[in-house]
């Protein structure tokens, strides 16, 4: 078992990693070191833990710089996604049209443009991406009225699990005629799959793939409109049809639920090392009460009182750190 001073040095070790390393980085400025320079290091060595982005490993990188794009083509193309290559949560698919998405936040908009006499609201500690954009964020299902729209993800942000309220929650939606969009950003990287028993209510269902592959800059994914599809959505799809393809290819190639079960091995490895709980969601911990991590939580800028430990850094440098730990004796 490790502790907070060898943690530390770890943290240090993965943000020197980073900035030798582009291939560990991410697609956004806060995801990697700004220099070498010591004040720089130690900001990203400080918080390297904190945020969620899509594991950067060998073989997906790999597999994305070797896929042979035709631009012109795939502009032109008009792909359709099986359908059967997503997890049955219960939506009946064939009420569905699918569309490349562009960004998730732009198609929250979207909906909300489509309801604009309706007020949009968010559950509290959902998806940052929704708090920036909602204004009314409520604690339980009694305050959703029937001139709102919901926005949720699934699982939910607050703990990466399905929320505990989900199916009475969607159950709510149907019987006041609250219309739903539900974000999957993070299903493909979670195990027990529910099959949610109220649907009825969900009108738009957002999936970005940028979460599973390193995409952030291009935003990748596709988005399912219940039939019939709003006329502004048909007439201006404004997807990212690059995006959409490489999520297509990776559906084919790789199937919907290959880095979740690539990654499960470093999971359990990596919380054994650190004696924390295995979660759900493939990419993060749990960090219990007492423990030597608390206060190193990932929604840590976000939900004060968050317990879950971000396990990228760890998978993406598990070769250079286990090396470490074993020169130094920490590991046998």
């Amino acid at each position: 078992m490790l502790d907070k001073e060898i943690f530390f040095e770890l943290k240090w070790l993965m943000a020197r990693s980073e900035l030798s390393n582009s291939a560990k980085r991410g697609g956004m400025t806060y995801q990697r070191p700004r220099s070498g320079r010591i004040d720089h290091l130690h900001s990203r060595a400080s918080g390297i833990q904190l945020g969620l982005r899509a594991l950067q490993s060998e073989e997906m990188t790999g597999w994305l710089s070797g896929l042979d794009l035709d631009l012109f083509k795939v502009n032109q193309s008009n792909e359709k996604l099986d359908m059967s290559h997503l997890p049955d949560i219960g939506l009946h698919y064939k009420e569905f049209v699918c569309q490349p998405l562009s960004t998730t936040v732009h198609t929250a908009l979207e909906f909300m443009n489509r309801h604009s006499s309706r007020r949009p609201v968010i559950f509290k500690n959902d998806f940052w991406y929704f708090k920036n954009i909602i204004d009314t964020h409520i604690d339980s299902l009694e305050q959703m009225h029937s001139n709102d729209l919901l926005i949720m993800s699934l699982p939910y942000f607050e703990n990466f699990t399905y929320h505990h309220d989900m199916d009475q929650i969607l159950k709510h939606c149907c019987e006041n005629g609250i219309p739903v969009m539900l974000d999957l950003i993070w299903m493909p990287l979670i195990n027990n799959v529910k099959k949610l028993e109220h649907t009825d209510c969900v009108e738009l269902v957002s999936h970005s793939m940028t979460k599973v592959l390193p995409l952030s800059g291009i935003k990748g994914g596709f988005c399912l409109h219940r039939r019939p599809v709003p006329e502004h959505y048909d007439l201006y799809p404004l997807g990212n049809k690059v995006g959409y393809h490489v999520s297509l290819q990776y559906l084919h190639d790789k199937g919907y639920w290959h880095v979740r079960d690539s990654v499960k091995p470093l999971q359990k490895k990596w919380c054994g090392i650190l004696d924390l709980p295995v979660h759900d969601m493939v990419m993060i911990a749990e960090i219990p009460k007492g423990h030597f991590l608390e206060g190193q939580s990932l929604h840590e800028q976000r939900i004060p009182d968050s317990k879950l430990l971000n396990l990228i850094p760890f998978y993406e440098n598990d070769e250079l750190i286990t090396r470490y730990m074993r020169d130094k004796g920490y590991l046998t």
